[in-house]
């Protein structure tokens, strides 16, 4: 596949980087020269200087022959109008990341669709929905939904006193005939371990576990985690992210929340926008005395969603201190990313990550249904579908060989959804959830052709 990507920020630069580790072509355009320079010398991909709304560049880009052309540059406008552009020039598919909620409201006069769009992708949304998913489950690291909600990826912390520490993987499962999860991966002093029969539990591990929903809650107890997390919220930041996940809450009718914000404007347009949350207006950026008048060291979870990443860290780092249950911080920049979990914090979201999975996910089809990547690893979550040709059908597990870096975690085969063990059969028309590197992708691939 051939795509062409305009805007080589942190969105545009990691869509490029996990597209060319899949093997497409890729062409990423922008008008900086410095980030030119950087990506030309980092990744397999064509670096052009320019803008996306130049003709001239974007047939130079090769547009007439992408397969797709998506436009995720920090400008809504020059967006919408590289897909217009891009539609009168051959692209088969365009993707805009559009902010402004006017251009999206149903009732806008004026169709993004008719001008070009085949898909809109808001970063802001997809960041709420993912702090959302955080603070319903307060015990994961992640969490992704899989078999179409059937099946939930989770990553947890191992706490000392967990009862899986210990024995080899291979005497584990004898021990408990009727554990309700499939590991698929440890993560250890920052490598990824897909786990083999000989490997044991650390504490202080981080495990990748797949589960059925209604387990989840034994697969916490089997981790050690065993303390109740209060339903009573305090979202630092009023911004458009913050905003989105109080009304989020607020629709699900049991949490209690408070939003600090210390910008007068965005305080008020809280209080007009929210209905039950309770508003509190700072007098700073960080002003830890009156976090601690609000009373954060009560509250269940802390989730700060400033547009600081500094501020969102230090503030996490005071309410664990404080001896808050879970913290959820928002992370924009992608070097913070590795070091969140080594300083003791529960669960970051990273906009650049899930705006990428959400156009990834657009663009899969045929053989593969579902990708996410998984913040903190190098790894992602694929749902492959079994064709009648393929290498695998009619085989059991143990008889195929997987490429290195893959692990099948469960098997839906006609909505009966199952633990992936040696013994499983596959069949044509299985969906297979693969945790998997980046590196064993390609093989994979092939393996359901």
């Amino acid at each position: 596949m051939k795509v062409v990507v305009i805007g080589a920020g942190a969105v545009g630069s990691h869509l490029a980087r996990t597209l060319s580790w899949e093997g497409h072509e890729v062409v990423l355009i922008d008008n900086k020269q410095e980030l030119i320079d950087r990506i030309a010398g980092s990744m397999d991909v064509m670096a052009l200087r320019g803008n996306g709304t130049s003709v001239s560049l974007l047939v130079k880009a090769g547009i007439e022959q992408a397969d797709l052309l998506v436009a995720v540059t920090s400008v809504d406008e020059v967006n919408i109008v590289s897909c217009m552009f891009a539609r009168q020039l051959g692209a088969k598919m365009r993707i805009a990341r559009v902010r402004n909620q006017e251009y999206t409201n149903p009732e806008t006069p004026v169709s993004l669709t008719e001008l070009g769009i085949d898909q809109v992708i808001h970063p802001e949304q997809e960041t709420a929905r993912e702090v959302v998913r955080m603070i319903q489950h307060p015990h994961a690291i992640d969490v992704v939904e899989c078999a179409g909600g059937k099946l939930h990826l989770v990553g947890m912390r191992v706490e000392f006193k967990a009862e899986i520490i210990g024995p080899k993987l291979e005497e584990l499962t004898p021990k408990m005939p009727d554990l309700p999860f499939r590991l698929v991966a440890i993560i250890r002093d920052g490598r990824t371990i897909i786990p083999g029969g000989k490997d044991v539990i650390l504490p202080e591990d981080i495990i990748y576990v797949i589960s059925r929903g209604k387990d989840l809650q034994d697969v916490f107890t089997l981790a050690g985690k065993s303390r109740e997390i209060s339903n009573d919220i305090m979202i630092l930041g009023g911004g458009m992210i913050g905003r989105m996940v109080a009304e989020m809450l607020e629709a699900q009718k049991r949490y209690n929340i408070k939003l600090v914000e210390s910008d007068e404007e965005r305080a008020q347009l809280a209080v007009q926008r929210l209905s039950s949350t309770m508003v509190v207006k700072a007098s700073e950026r960080i002003d830890f005395d009156l976090l601690t008048i609000e009373g954060i060291d009560e509250m269940g979870v802390f989730a700060a969603l400033t547009d600081d990443d500094e501020n969102n860290i230090v503030t996490s780092l005071f309410s664990k201190h404080l001896g808050v249950g879970r913290t959820v911080t928002r992370i924009s920049k992608p070097e913070y990313m590795p070091i969140v979990r080594a300083i003791g914090l529960d669960a970051a979201v990273n906009e650049r990550i899930l705006t990428s999975d959400a156009i990834v996910r657009y663009l899969l089809g045929g053989r593969i249904m579902a990708m996410s990547s998984l913040q903190g690893t190098d790894a992602e979550i694929i749902e492959f579908i079994v064709s009648e040709k393929s290498k695998i059908s009619g085989k059991k597990l143990r008889a195929v060989s997987f490429p290195e870096g893959a692990l099948v975690g469960a098997i839906d085969h006609q909505g009966d959804v199952k633990m992936a063990v040696g013994d499983s059969l596959v069949s044509a028309g299985d969906r297979l959830v693969v945790f998997c590197q980046p590196r064993a992708v390609p093989k994979l691939e092939k393996l359901f052709m």
